[in-house]
């Protein structure tokens, strides 16, 4: 069988109108596009119940803990600024997490202690949430949002171009094995992984660090 390029359709966008592949997912989401909210929400939701299981709370209270986290992002979304190279949207709703976090356990605390315990405790918990922010993995949570954020977008891509790129950025293979899997070329490969890392770029512009060296490039 001979080999064959990669489907021409791959780079048509579905259910995007021209102007709005112009904008972010962010910029999208700030003008009130309740759509773009919910991908940032699906994009970060794996990671903020993780921070908060890894914190301590039960899965339920992740749950709900993470609920509280996407209520305060969607009131507080227009404050998000970037004001130095450092700043972050994952920095910042870490910081949003870390306060909801802190939230769960006062309550508990209230509940079930008396105020001298309750006292203690918070600042015992305020104390571990500052070493919390040294303790994420910045590599290892830019792999888990860009493989969610290409799971986002698989729909605006062919079958033959998702798996070039997953195969290539997410399992590590050469383009030249992948090529032979998918009865293409290399080239070919290495054309769709770039086109879907340049629309992932596009969409979550300002969410996801991603740096030219990482996901196969």
């Amino acid at each position: 069988m001979g080999t064959r390029r990669m489907s021409s359709e791959s780079s048509t966008h579905s259910g995007h109108s021209s102007g709005s592949l112009s904008t972010s997912v962010l910029d999208r989401a700030l003008l009130g596009d309740q759509d773009a909210f919910r991908k940032i929400t699906e994009l970060f939701s794996g990671l903020v119940y993780s921070w908060c299981r890894r914190k301590g709370l039960a899965e339920e209270d992740a749950k709900d803990t993470s609920q509280e986290v996407f209520k305060t992002v969607a009131v507080k979304l227009a404050l998000f600024r970037r004001e130095s190279p450092n700043d972050s949207f994952r920095a910042w709703i870490r910081s949003v997490t870390k306060n909801k976090i802190v939230d769960h356990y006062r309550t508990e605390a209230k509940r079930v202690k008396s105020i001298d315990s309750e006292a203690v405790e918070i600042a015992e918990l305020e104390g571990n949430l500052e070493k919390f922010e040294l303790e994420g993995n910045l590599v290892r949570e830019t792999e888990e949002l860009f493989q969610t954020a290409v799971q986002l977008i698989r729909q605006e891509f062919s079958e033959r171009d998702y798996q070039a790129l997953w195969r290539v950025a997410v399992n590590g293979m050469s383009a030249k094995t992948v090529a032979t899997e998918l009865g293409t070329t290399a080239n070919a490969v290495f054309i769709a992984v770039s086109r879907i890392k340049k629309r992932v770029r596009e969409e979550f512009a300002d969410l996801i660090e991603l740096k030219d060296s990482e996901h196969g490039r």
